[in-house]
């Protein structure tokens, strides 16, 4: 097991030979607990969202507080996994002022909720919260709470893991009856709530709730949309051996990830499972560092990580050598990697994004341009940059 270990890491974690065409630019430090970047779709100012409930903006060179949700976002000294998780512009935000976020509240609840912004005031109405999604989380763990919306159809995809504990003691993410494990995919262009679109695989179906769009997930922390073709990669955070990387193109629907049937590529549990119509990862990488060693900022060598942070298909125009490579990184080691979704073949950037400082990605953006950024847990938010800029 051991030797076939060895050979599948060298075979899958090819290093960049040539000399590096890019670098990190420092944007903004002094955030707390960072989790999420986003931008404004006409002017690129960048929002920044802080898992202790507030989101910052930040404007030709000036930082403000876009809006303090830290009074209902559940949150403490030590970080776990809740408090305020995701946040996605409307498409029409120019024009509507609608925006929504995500978080897990004081009664361990995990909402959903819009908001309006008012261009004339210059200010979020905090009355006009809008409830979409209220339920109650098993665990305080495994929340998941990334938003999207689609560039293919303009829909919010919503993820959620498990429930939390440890090996999904519920069954939750092959349970249909439920949201948790799941992606779910909503219509929200109408005057209340939301729609069901047509096209979701189990609408109206009995014991079978209409906004999954697909499941079979762990703790789906981070996923994108390629902006070139509307795919969707998930990072999926593993139980103990595996970190996974997932897709689904923009053609596919009711995809079935396997877990807790499978952990990555493997059966988990067994040594023998049923894996018919299961959808396999891209790509997986071992699960071999200390997750609390990591928020102990202690270094630990010749591992790849515990907790993988999905990120983005860079479609930028500054940097040809990134050009329609996914990046993504581990929370725990802080190492970032870029995979070819055509060859399956990985390069390690850490050197020339990270140098030797230790790290916690929490999470990659994407810009208006489709320039990435990197969210540092600690603080820090940084750009992938051209060396000469």
């Amino acid at each position: 097991m051991k030797i076939n270990l060895v050979l599948l890491l060298i075979t899958t974690f090819l290093f960049a030979e040539n000399s590096p065409s890019f670098k990190t630019q420092l944007m903004s430090d002094g955030f707390s607990r960072p989790l999420l970047v986003r931008f404004h779709p006409e002017t690129n100012a960048m929002f920044v969202v802080e898992q202790t409930g507030k989101i910052k903006l930040i404007e030709k060179n000036k930082t403000t507080t876009f809006i303090d949700l830290s009074e209902s976002v559940m949150t403490g000294p030590i970080p776990d996994e809740r408090g305020l998780l995701g946040m996605a512009l409307h498409p029409n935000f120019v024009t509507n002022g609608l925006f929504y976020v995500s978080y897990v509240d004081k009664d361990n609840f995990s909402v959903v909720a819009s908001y309006f912004y008012d261009n004339k005031k210059q200010k979020v109405d905090l009355w006009s919260e809008r409830k979409l999604f209220h339920f109650e989380q098993p665990y305080g763990n495994h929340n998941g709470g990334h938003l999207e919306f689609s560039p293919k159809d303009n829909y919010l995809y919503l993820g959620f893991g498990d429930g939390g504990s440890s090996g999904d003691p519920q069954n939750n993410a092959q349970d249909l009856s439920n949201f948790l494990g799941k992606i779910l995919r909503i219509d929200i262009n109408t005057e209340s709530g939301y729609k069901i679109p047509d096209s979701n695989p189990y609408k109206n179906e009995q014991d079978k709730l209409d906004e999954i769009w697909a499941y079979g997930l762990r703790n789906p922390w981070r996923f994108s949309f390629d902006k070139f073709n509307g795919d969707l990669y998930i990072g999926d955070v593993g139980q103990y051996l595996w970190e996974e990387i997932n897709k689904i193109s923009s053609n596919e629907s009711d995809i079935n990830f396997g877990w807790k049937i499978m952990e990555g590529n493997h059966c988990y549990e067994t040594e023998v499972c049923n894996q018919d119509g299961l959808t396999k990862p891209i790509f997986e990488y071992p699960s071999d560092a200390s997750y609390a060693f990591s928020l102990m900022n202690i270094n630990q060598k010749n591992v790849y990580g515990c907790s993988v942070t999905g990120g983005y298909v860079y479609r930028g125009n500054k940097i040809n050598d990134l050009s329609g490579l996914y990046l993504f990184s581990d929370f725990c080691t802080g190492k970032i990697w870029s995979l070819n979704p055509l060859k399956g073949v990985t390069n390690d950037l850490t050197p020339q994004l990270l140098g030797n400082k230790k790290s916690m990605i929490s999470s990659f953006g994407e810009d208006i341009y489709g320039e990435l950024y990197i969210v540092e847990f600690s603080g820090s938010i940084y750009k992938i940059v051209p060396l000469n800029e």
